[in-house]
Parts: structure tokens; sequence; C-alpha cells
């Protein structure tokens, strides 16, 4: 009789690691540049790139920001940004809110934060989260990836 009330508590550790596993670790190196060609439909101007991460992050990318704002008074060599970024892989597109901090000329630093909101194939259904860290210089934006994809 013991060992039947202990089945219910098995199933749950035995289903739980299944689970935990749909959540994946992925870091990234993504490279991207300022375009006025090649932008999704009706933008004048966007940020094209290329990504390579594991678990099947890599691929082309696109963002364009459509809002931003001057930075606070006593870091007025920033601004704030936000907008659609998208992950477009063999597995399917990823699209993700970006908002992020970066210096206002075409040396310096920025850092973001990207959730995201949709996604297609394999990321259909899926939730999580990426932070995107680095310089750009030369009219290149070079950052590394981290964060968690989990899929349904």
């Amino acid at each position: 009789m013991k060992h039947l009330t202990l089945l219910p508590l098995l199933l749950a550790c035995v289903t739980a690691p299944a689970l935990a596993g749909s959540c994946k670790a992925i870091h990234a190196d993504l490279t991207e540049v300022s375009s006025a060609e090649g932008c999704n439909p009706g933008l004048a101007s966007c940020f094209l790139g290329e990504v390579d991460g594991n678990h099947g992050l890599r691929g082309t990318t696109h963002f364009a920001a459509d809002s931003g704002r001057a930075g606070p008074p006593t870091s007025p060599s920033f601004i704030s940004y936000s907008g659609p970024f998208e992950y477009r892989t063999q597995s399917g597109t990823l699209t993700m809110r970006e908002t992020g901090v970066t210096t206002n000329n075409s040396e310096g630093v920025v850092t973001a934060y990207q959730e995201i909101v949709q996604g297609t194939g394999l990321y259909a259904g899926a939730s999580g989260y990426l932070f995107v860290s680095g310089h750009k210089s030369g009219g290149m934006i070079t950052t590394f990836v981290k964060g968690e994809i989990c899929y349904p």
C-alpha cells in the first residue's frame, strides 16, 4: 500500500525533467550592419545581421527601432530604444521585442534585453528571453547573445 501512495510522487519526478528539458540555454555571436536595403516592407532603414549560436539559433536577423529617447542627463552620450527583432533560421522565425541602451554615436557600446513575442516553425509557442551585449565600431555592431528559449 505504501508503494501505491508513492506512485504519484514518482510519476511527478519522472515527468519534471522532461518539462525542464524544454528550456534551452542559448549563447550566440551576432554581427549587424545598418542598411537602407533589404529591410522589411515600409522601412527606410534597419539593421541586418547574422547570428551563429547553439540549439539551431543560426541564420539572419532584422531589427528596426520603433521608439527611442535620450538618456538621462547624467549620461548624455546614451540613448534608449525599443523595437521588433527577428531571428530567421532554417527552423523558423523567432520574433522578439528588444529594449536597450546604446551610445548615440557610431563608436561605443550596446546592451539590450529581448523577450520572445512570437515564433513560427520550431519556435511556434516558444517563450523566453535573450540578453545582447557588445560594441559598435566602423558601422558594424558585434555582440554576444545569452539567454533561454523554452519550447512548448
